[in-house]
């Protein structure tokens, strides 16, 4: 009675589970919300589920704006890029993350396999030493997106953004010699536009040697570039905007674009900052007009400043400062952050992440991003 009993529940169950599981249906806006509640790294490993779920994760747009907001509604997370160099050429990156609240301090570390270079909104735009070979990098998915070749070879540089209202994520290149060569742009996540553009050169506008410093705010790339003449006086601030790939000149005044100074995302506006023998930070505050007025916000007149750089400003309006040269295996790994509102000076210590004796024998550089956000979108 016992064996029969027990052959019963097994030829009962089975089918029973089976086909209950199948008359399960859950509708898609409940399977959306249910996904939004997990965090990204569930994320990340129930992609495999179903191609339903793939999809919604990292092809969704609704669902990765839900996912990079909330990573700005979170606690603070920066991620600190490490360089290894070796005879002049960045090696290894290292990417690691940090946040640090009252009651928690959470770090992890990914390794790219190319220089993680300009950050925007959970991407990298990578590049090898000596090469033009650019990539894409999202450490949120571990994926790497090798982008095409480029029409014209020849040495520039590649300047990474994204537009908030179309949803499009852009890569600059501006040849070091623009009168020789066209400004080239590709489109990533485009099926149309598998290859690079030919846009109109930024030479035929504005005189230039080459373009440096790229930061990009609210789908606009901004840049400094240098003049045919070669005195700093003639260093110029340029903006891209990315939906309509044309070049437009920033008014700024003449002491603000000297040699030093460089431009930041301070709190959604366009700041320039110079970091010596002091600290001083103005900012842009009519972006969408075409007079342009700046205000200067915060100056520390302090010494000990030339070996030290500012990636950026938080969100809560703390100056990041990292070391600007080459550390060495005995130095110490380490972030400071300064709060001019309360005159106070915290730090990140990297040490027990990458620890002096896995380090190799090279020279290592830190920058540190200030507000990393995670991106569950898909490369490919």
């Amino acid at each position: 009675m016992k064996r029969r009993c027990g052959e019963n529940s097994h030829e009962t169950s089975s089918p029973l589970t089976t086909r209950l599981l199948h008359d399960i249906d859950i509708p898609l806006d409940l399977t959306v919300e249910i996904l939004k509640k997990l965090p990204t790294k569930s994320l990340m490993r129930f992609r495999c589920v179903s191609k339903l779920w793939s999809s919604i994760i990292t092809m969704r747009r609704d669902f990765i704006d839900w996912i990079v907001t909330r990573s700005l509604t979170q606690t603070p997370c920066d991620a600190h890029r490490i360089f290894n160099m070796n005879l002049r050429c960045y090696t290894q990156c290292y990417l690691s993350f940090s946040s640090t609240n009252a009651r928690n301090t959470h770090k992890e570390s990914v390794s790219i396999p190319r220089t993680a270079g300009q950050y925007v909104r959970g991407l990298f735009l990578c590049l090898p030493c000596k090469s033009l070979e650019a990539a894409i990098s999202n450490p949120t998915t571990r994926q790497y997106f090798n982008l095409p070749k480029m029409k014209h070879s020849g040495k520039g540089n590649c300047f990474f953004g994204y537009d908030p209202l179309e949803n499009q994520y852009k890569v600059l290149f501006i040849p070091k010699e623009p009168a020789e060569q066209p400004c080239q742009v590709f489109t990533l996540g485009d099926p149309m536009a598998k290859q690079w553009r030919n846009i109109q050169g930024i030479e035929s506008q504005f005189p230039i040697r080459y373009a440096y410093r790229e930061i990009c705010i609210n789908g606009v790339i901004y840049f400094i570039t240098r003049s045919t003449d070669t005195s700093f006086e003639y260093n110029k601030l340029i903006s891209f905007d990315i939906r309509s790939e044309k070049f437009h000149h920033i008014d700024t005044p003449k002491t603000l674009i000297k040699l030093g100074w460089f431009p930041i995302n301070y709190q959604g506006k366009l700041g320039l900052m110079y970091c010596k023998d002091c600290v001083e930070i103005w900012v842009m505050e009519n972006a969408e007009k075409k007079t342009q007025r700046w205000s200067k916000i915060f100056f520390y007149e302090m010494a000990g400043f030339e070996k030290w750089c500012v990636p950026g400003v938080t969100r809560g309006g703390e100056i990041v400062f990292s070391n600007s040269g080459c550390l060495y295996d005995n130095d110490v790994l380490r972030v400071f952050y300064y709060n001019p509102n309360c005159n106070s000076m915290r730090y990140v210590d990297l040490e027990d992440i990458y620890p002096k004796e896995s380090r190799p024998k090279t020279s290592l550089f830190i920058w540190t991003i200030p507000d990393y956000v995670e991106n569950t979108m898909c490369l490919y």
